[in-house]
């Protein structure tokens, strides 16, 4: 981990198209606010939990499954009088998005989350039984030294996200809206996101959502857990780093996601990250 920003972190590991865990913490702990190259599913299965993603709060229910996109910012914040246990799924972005075509796309499901506005879907008994049965299936084959297992157990994969995303296709209500978050820093979020080219000052975003800055940092950073500022910075390497592995030049990427130089662009990627952009290869 390199140079850890207060508030969150990068996270995680995956090595190949996906790695499956299955978790039960019952010792008190603190989560960090942190992000993923990758995909993530949880198939929450017992405990108290709220899940923080990029702002929203959401309480989860036992199994539900949790849907957060790589690079989205979150933690989960646990009452440990009851233990936490959840099995989760790390999925490896590029090789799922390349099971899309005109009749199915396999990260469809990740998708909707932002039309939706929710990172949550809750299935009827039938759906949940069968994704969780497959879930298990990959935990077996995990630990089997059997004949193809790594193979079988990618087939088992891609078995588990075409269920997921046909339950997600047709239970009409299975993207729940059970989350609380405060409206105006949603907003702000959204805004942020979508204008990362563009000069983001407290000044200039305060004045567009008729807000006190001082009012709005503070009840920013007690939404989000990070600073405005921070969060700012983070998405834009994340952005300058996913157009860097498309192939687009780095001067350019610094540009586009709102660098004013190539060197102060490429001082704040390294000191997040670790390397220089010259070093991220497509």
């Amino acid at each position: 981990m390199n140079d850890k920003m207060e508030g969150y972190e990068k996270a995680g590991y995956l090595n190949k198209h996906y790695k499956l865990f299955h978790l039960k913490d019952c010792d008190s702990r603190e989560f960090d606010y942190h992000y993923h190259d990758f995909d993530k599913i949880v198939y929450f299965l017992d405990g108290k939990v709220n899940y923080m993603i990029e702002g929203k709060k959401f309480l989860l229910e036992p199994y539900d499954f949790l849907l957060v996109n790589r690079n989205e910012i979150h933690k989960p914040m646990v009452d440990f009088s009851v233990p936490y246990e959840r099995v989760i799924l790390y999925i490896d972005h590029d090789f799922l998005s390349g099971y899309a075509n005109g009749d199915y796309n396999l990260a469809e499901c990740f998708q909707r989350t932002a039309e939706e506005k929710t990172n949550v879907v809750r299935f009827p008994a039938v759906a949940t039984r069968q994704l969780a049965d497959t879930l298990h299936r990959m935990e077996a084959s995990d630990k089997e030294n059997a004949y193809a297992g790594e193979l079988y157990g990618e087939l088992l994969f891609l078995e588990f996200m075409i269920q997921i995303n046909r339950a997600c296709k047709e239970n009409e209500f299975a993207y729940h809206h059970t989350a609380k978050y405060n409206k105006k820093i949603i907003d702000i979020l959204q805004y942020i996101n979508e204008n990362l080219p563009e000069e983001l000052t407290i000044d200039s975003l305060a004045e567009r959502f008729y807000m006190s800055k001082y009012h709005m940092m503070r009840r920013f950073k007690e939404e989000t857990g990070y600073s405005i500022h921070q969060y700012i910075s983070e998405k834009r390497i994340l952005a300058a780093k996913t157009m860097l592995l498309s192939g687009t030049p780095a001067t350019t990427a610094a540009m586009e996601c709102g660098f004013k130089d190539y060197s102060t662009f490429a001082r704040a990627f390294r000191k997040r990250l670790g390397n220089m952009p010259s070093k991220i290869k497509n």
